[in-house]
């Protein structure tokens, strides 16, 4: 782990992507410990925590959009990144830049050195750093995997949102629905307050007891605040949204009728968060930062002839509303599926709901060894209708470009899912870029 001097920021940033090797580290005491060393910057802005199993980032990034709109100098941390390490950290919606980044390496490693963290608790730490000196506000914090034992975690916030719940990272969280909502409600704190998505079923009620045990207040989307889709277009999707500030229709550049969803919770956690502000000034918040989100790389148009739509859906939940997003964008279109999923993902699920919309399968494999082999995903393909073919490709340039010519000779389009890692390596080939600045 030891560093030369003189090493590039490239270098740094290399020898970082090694602790990933390590593997996870669950439990705070480790990244308590390296904080210890840094003076604890964990304790010098206050926080919101986001966990669920899908929409934490869409609903992050709306939530700093209508805080940023609401005037507050905000923080915000996600994972992983498409493109490059810097979109991890951005303070008022601008990633962090080389320089800082730089220094912050430099002064971490030999933290770094002496307690061996892993590639979470590292990059945690530099966030923090970064945060605690930049004035903020308020954080938003997207919580890493599960929430009672992430890194994360170790933050007092005052404000805890659960976005949804379902079957993933099973081998880690639990085998149960039950199970994976209470790793998850871990984030709730004792006296503190609750924005809860999660609608039914066993998983509300395991995360409601949590909640009450904690002494948590608990604000409830479905309850506190209504939403209903209406439209989706390639200009965003309209959804009525019913609150104690608004209640009209609101337009989000985000694709996708499960977007409705993550900006309804954002608007009801940024209303939490703004109380005793005038009600027409949190109106104006939430209806503005809703129309400025942004979020690359989830079900984004990259216009050209054929269209083609990138997505980072890699699980059930987030196919299944991927394939619908398709059917409303893209109706009566043939649509060439380009797909790579991670060794650990349901694979054979998901390209079940795929193959709702899929008129052909490319499989193909992102860079690493937690990409599950393209060859190996054929076997994989759903029944398919007389008309419906797969192959496998393993460069992604390769699968595009045959995506890309199915989808040209028919009249079609194509969709780029199944990891945020093949779409991380997808959208240069495709020539569109992630902003600095959101």
């Amino acid at each position: 782990m030891t560093l030369t001097q003189g090493v590039s920021l490239r270098g740094r940033l290399d020898e970082l992507y090694r602790f990933e090797r390590s593997g996870m580290r669950p439990g705070l005491v480790g990244v308590e410990r390296l904080l210890e060393l840094g003076g604890r910057p964990d304790r010098a802005f206050p926080a919101v925590l986001i966990a669920g199993t899908n929409g934490k980032g869409s609903t992050a990034a709306h939530l700093d959009s209508i805080l940023r709109t609401a005037g507050l100098r905000t923080g915000l941390f996600t994972s992983p990144h498409l493109l490059r390490f810097h979109e991890r950290i951005r303070v008022d919606g601008r990633e962090i830049d080389d320089g800082t980044l730089e220094s912050l390496l430099a002064r971490w490693w030999p933290r770094f050195e002496q307690e061996h963290p892993s590639f979470f608790e590292a990059t945690t730490a530099l966030c923090f750093d970064h945060f605690a000196a930049s004035g903020l506000d308020l954080a938003i914090v997207e919580v890493g995997l599960g929430g009672r034992l992430d890194s994360t975690n170790i933050l007092e916030a005052g404000l805890s949102v659960i976005t949804t719940i379902s079957s993933d990272h099973t081998e880690i969280l639990g085998r149960t629905l039950r199970r994976i909502a209470i790793e998850k409600a871990g984030i709730v704190k004792r006296n503190g307050k609750l924005v809860l998505g999660v609608s039914r079923g066993v998983a509300r009620s395991a995360i409601l007891e949590v909640a009450a045990e904690r002494g948590s207040s608990v604000v409830l989307l479905g309850r506190d605040a209504r939403y209903r889709s209406r439209d989706i277009t390639r200009e965003g999707t309209g959804f009525w949204l019913e609150t104690k500030s608004v209640s009209d229709l609101i337009r989000t550049p985000l694709l996708g009728f499960h977007q409705a969803r993550n900006a309804a919770l954002a608007a009801l956690a940024a209303e939490t968060l703004l109380a005793g502000r005038p009600r027409e000034a949190i109106e104006r918040a939430i209806r503005g930062g809703i129309a400025g989100a942004s979020w690359p790389g989830r079900a984004q148009v990259i216009a050209g002839e054929p269209p083609v739509l990138v997505d980072a859906a890699h699980n059930v939940e987030g196919a299944a509303a991927l394939a619908r997003t398709v059917k409303a964008l893209l109706p009566g279109r043939p649509i060439a599926v380009v797909a790579a999923f991670s060794r650990d993902k349901a694979h054979e699920k998901i390209l079940v709901e795929l193959g709702r919309v899929a008129g052909h399968f490319v499989l193909t494999q992102f860079s690493g060894e937690r990409a599950m082999p393209a060859s190996s995903l054929l076997a994989a393909v759903p029944s398919a209708r007389d008309d419906r073919h797969a192959e496998s490709i393993p460069r992604i340039p390769d699968a595009l470009e045959r995506a890309k010519a199915w989808a040209l000779a028919r009249g079609g389009a194509v969709l780029v899912t199944g990891s945020l890692f093949l779409v991380g390596e997808a959208l240069p080939v495709l020539g569109s870029d992630v902003p600095r600045t959101l």
